[in-house]
């Protein structure tokens, strides 16, 4: 017993005969422990009264939820390191659920359609960086008319039959960078373009139209030279930029709609406009937070990885369907430690 004649880790394993790293591993939900054990170690804790009633139940549930989560396999930094998150966080949490993520490859519809069938023969819940693609909707519609639970993250896609869309509003976010751009370019006419990964991500084209919404409507004086796409891959993005930057001369701004600035900023750096010709995308990572510092890129659209993670959790457990996400909008001036 602890000092205060609560029982703990340790008197759970004596009595239930195990480690305490096995005792850990089981109140976590984690893998790897045989039912026979995880019998054993569930007694013991009740016997010790060690957790409350209702947190008890949800470890002696027959069997959690599984979840998987399918993200774009691309260069995007910001992608890459909120599937590493993912992974870390799920080792934290239960709430009902095992969750499993995987890297697949989003530029291939066909593959990815493929992709989610196969996860979701032994899948309860799924969800996925939306791609809107005919294969994939009916990917999703015959997932639904299985009895599987669908969500799309960050990108949705059109007309299908899952459950919920779980990220940040792309037409204001669109408008937004267009309204930022406009207001910091010089009076005189100017172009303003975009980057894109591909057209088959809902939430690139939903920015796209709400950049180019904006600019028309408001801001005549300022030309939309259109939206390239660099497949969110950093060489690509900079190869495509210092196209656009010997065929723009008049270039004011970039919209990255995607991922991977890194390759935009570096085309800026080398040919001189950095800072120059303003640059505007998502995901705060490293690489972002750098052009944030060194001046190359104005702002940085991103959302909280753990938000995002919590609300997809709760969508297995709840009928009610989720708000929008709040984004947060990074200057170099409120650049968030770390």
């Amino acid at each position: 017993m602890d000092l205060a004649g609560r029982a703990g880790i340790r008197d759970i394993a004596r009595l239930a005969g195990v480690s305490e790293a096995t005792v850990d591993r089981v109140l976590h939900g984690r893998p790897n422990v045989r039912p026979a054990t995880v019998d054993r170690v569930l007694k013991a804790t009740a016997e010790c009264r060690y957790l409350s009633d209702q947190d008890l139940a949800r470890l002696t549930r027959p069997e959690r939820l599984r979840l998987t989560v399918v993200l774009p396999a691309s260069a995007n930094p910001f992608i890459r390191s909120m599937n590493a998150e993912l992974r870390a966080w799920a080792q934290v949490r239960d709430r009902g659920a095992r969750i499993h993520s995987y890297l697949t490859d989003s530029l291939n519809p066909e593959a990815m359609a493929r992709a989610l069938l196969r996860l979701g023969r032994t899948s309860d819940a799924l969800a996925f960086f939306g791609v809107d693609h005919p294969d994939v909707r009916d990917a999703v519609d015959d997932l639904t008319n299985r009895g599987k639970l669908v969500l799309t993250l960050i990108s949705d896609i059109t007309g299908s039959q899952r459950r919920a869309y779980i990220g940040i509003d792309n037409l204001a976010a669109g408008r937004t960078a267009a309204y930022l751009l406009a207001q910091t370019a010089p009076p005189e006419p100017g172009t303003l373009a975009t980057i894109a990964a591909t057209r088959h991500y809902r939430a690139h084209v939903e920015r796209e139209l709400g950049f180019q919404e904006l600019i028309q409507r408001s801001h005549p004086h300022l030309d939309f030279s259109g939206t390239i796409e660099g497949q969110d891959d950093p060489d690509t993005n900079m190869r495509l930029t210092l196209d656009l930057l010997e065929t723009c001369p008049d270039l004011r701004g970039i919209y990255n709609v995607g991922g991977s600035s890194e390759g935009i900023g570096m085309a800026l750096q080398r040919t001189g406009r950095a800072g120059k010709v303003r640059l505007i995308g998502h995901g705060l990572g490293p690489g972002t937070r750098h052009l944030l510092q060194d001046g190359t890129m104005m702002a940085v659209f991103t959302q909280r990885t753990q938000t995002l993670l919590e609300v997809m959790l709760d969508q297995l457990h709840t009928p009610t369907l989720p708000s929008l996400l709040p984004m947060q909008i990074v200057f170099p001036t409120n650049l968030p430690s770390g």
